[in-house]
């Protein structure tokens, strides 16, 4: 399983997060209990902008591994949420 995480993360890295959450979810077939998948998928769609998705993996995540990373980020990008002010941008 570590290859595929590694094919996924270089996907990731390569701007092709398409390809990368496609690889993620064959992988979430054989194996979906795999909190790294999960984390890499999220990062794959925050790569995208996807911040809904990227966060639902972000807690699938989290429920098979509480300390593992996905917690971390999923918090991050709650704090980003919380920040964007829309009335900003109408001024």
């Amino acid at each position: 399983m570590l290859a595929d995480h590694e094919v996924i993360r270089r996907h990731i890295d390569e701007g092709r997060a398409d390809e990368a959450i496609r690889l993620a979810n064959s992988s979430l077939c054989l194996s979906p209990e795999d909190p790294i998948l999960h984390y890499l998928k999220g990062q794959a769609y925050m790569k995208k902008g996807d911040w809904q998705h990227a966060t639902n993996c972000f807690l699938q995540s989290e429920n098979y591994d509480p300390q593992g990373p996905a917690s971390q980020t999923r918090q991050m990008i709650s704090d980003i949420m919380a920040f964007y002010n829309k009335d900003m941008f109408n001024q």
